[in-house]
């Protein structure tokens, strides 16, 4: 929600339950800011990315640029007291910080009463509101409420269920500022088919997180699965911004393996592609949570071949029937995916 310029951010996150008391431990994640207007759009943006982007200065704004480029160029709100409630009760305060994102954690009581929600797929979920009294703002944001057991969809965004062309930077920069959204082939239906009321859906991505709200539209358009999203920090300081702004390898791994910490009795599906790390990132997590990793899809945008020397050794003692290189959906959807949930339906069972 906004209020003049002001205006206030609550990103989708997830909670857990404590087994002793029962009660849920909720993340709060937002940001806080004030929205550029024209002229400092103008002489902020537009000499970074125009330049990049090889737009003429005297050509209008492209469709598009100034919805995605206008979140690097705002005035980040810090030392904001921020109040975060649960059904406008237990009321949590936090400051945002100089970037104007504010992070906690809210323990939340849920009886049968509670105001409650679901998901299309019937998995649960909670609203959070932030409060800003400063302005008189505020803004509600989803939680979704994670079981201990089930299975969690962990994907990432680029050139996994997005277009992007990470592979190439000059058309990576035009699919980012200046084009329509583009889902891959066959994704979003796929995602439908994984859903049910005990699963949950995790989307990571090295966008920043000043283009969260393209990225949720993108997502909600395209029919994807609701779930948390986990995009990049990032601070605009100077032109050579266009050359950090893409690459997080580390981000995924933390996000990854933090949920299998927090959550040792799930399993997990992992989703990537072949562009970057993400099969060393995911062969190596398989190794480290082998009773957790249900499977790795990875779509292949590289010239390997999904017998290369680099697929075996990124999944060096990882089963072959643990992970799979893909081109075409079909193949997930009808041997991949029917046997791996076939062995994690076979858990169940017998535990």
């Amino acid at each position: 929600m906004s209020a003049g310029g002001e205006n206030l951010v609550l990103f989708p996150t997830i909670a857990h339950q404590h087994k002793a008391s029962g009660t849920w431990s909720a993340d709060v994640h937002g940001w806080c800011f004030d929205g550029a207007d024209d002229f400092h759009f103008q002489r902020t943006a537009a000499s970074f990315l125009r330049r990049a982007l090889k737009i003429d200065r005297n050509q209008p704004d492209p469709p598009f640029f100034r919805e995605r480029a206008g979140g690097f160029v705002v005035e980040n709100r810090k030392k904001v007291v921020i109040e975060v409630a649960y059904d406008r009760t237990n009321l949590l305060a936090v400051k945002t910080k100089r970037n104007g994102h504010f992070q906690t954690k809210i323990n939340l009581t849920i009886s049968d009463d509670s105001p409650m929600a679901t998901t299309t797929f019937g998995a649960k979920k909670v609203s959070l509101t932030a409060i800003r009294k400063d302005c008189q703002i505020d803004q509600v944001g989803g939680c979704y409420l994670i079981p201990d057991q089930g299975l969690s969809i962990i994907s990432d965004i680029d050139d996994t269920i997005k277009f992007s062309n990470v592979g190439n930077r000059e058309e990576l920069l035009a699919n980012t500022f200046l084009r329509p959204f583009r889902p891959i082939e066959g994704m979003p239906e796929l995602f439908n088919h994984l859903a049910a009321p005990e699963r949950s859906f995790h989307y990571i991505s090295a966008t920043p997180w000043q283009m969260v709200r393209s990225v949720s539209q993108f997502l909600s358009e395209h029919n994807f699965p609701e779930g948390s999203v986990h995009l990049r920090k990032f601070a605009l300081k100077d032109v050579t911004f266009l050359k950090k702004i893409f690459p997080a390898y580390k981000k995924k791994r933390k996000v990854v393996e933090d949920m299998m910490f927090r959550f040792p009795n799930r399993r997990f599906l992992l989703f990537g592609d072949t562009g970057e790390k993400d099969p060393e990132i995911y062969g190596d997590i398989a190794r480290r949570f082998p009773d957790q990793t249900l499977g790795i899809c990875l779509r292949n945008v590289s010239p390997d071949l999904p017998g290369s020397i680099r697929f075996r050794k990124a999944f060096t003692n990882v089963s072959p029937r643990k992970w799979i290189i893909f081109e075409d959906v079909l193949r997930l959807e009808s041997q991949f995916l029917p046997e791996m949930l076939g062995t994690y339906q076979n858990q169940i069972d017998n535990n």
